[in-house]
């Protein structure tokens, strides 16, 4: 058996990151984890057809290289100062559940973090679609962060944490 095998936490923790308040906070969360657990994290920005840049919706297409330097730059900076190099960033063509699912996949991930609603969510539903067909789907466990006014990134952070030691 080898430490992988005896330590279900090993791998790293893939989180879903857009620019968005939600994935901010989900990339808090991620982070916290990954520094409980001593586990990377891998950021993956799922590039759909149109994207949000500085509240703007524009084709994602013609936008990839400034997402991902935006992603690299500003997105995941809590990324870079809690882990230092412990972590890298992936830029995927297509639906955002599926480049989640296929990177924990990839990756043999120990968690997905995800925010509850991303750049496309729509306020009124509990879940977005990405979050929801995540906990739908994952081979790992999903950790769906909330939205601000339902507490704070460290409050969930804890509760993961706290739910792992037990």
């Amino acid at each position: 058996m080898s430490a992988a095998d005896s330590n279900p936490t090993s791998g790293p923790i893939v989180v879903g990151v857009d620019g968005s308040t939600n994935a901010h906070r989900a990339l808090m969360v991620a982070a916290r984890l990954a520094v409980a657990l001593d586990v990377p994290v891998i950021a993956v920005h799922a590039l759909g057809m149109m994207t949000s840049i500085d509240g703007r919706r524009v084709p994602a297409a013609e936008h990839r290289d400034e997402i991902e330097t935006l992603m690299h730059s500003q997105w995941c900076d809590v990324l870079r100062e809690m882990l230092g190099d412990r972590w890298s960033g992936e830029l995927v063509d297509g639906n955002p559940a599926v480049a989640l699912l296929g990177a924990a996949a990839d990756h043999d991930a120990s968690f997905i973090v995800v925010g509850a609603r991303g750049v496309g969510g729509h306020p009124d539903l509990m879940l977005g679609s990405t979050s929801h067909q995540v906990i739908e789907h994952a081979a790992c466990p999903a950790v769906v962060v909330p939205p601000i006014d339902r507490g704070s990134a460290s409050d969930a952070a804890e509760a993961v944490r706290r739910s792992l030691v037990q």
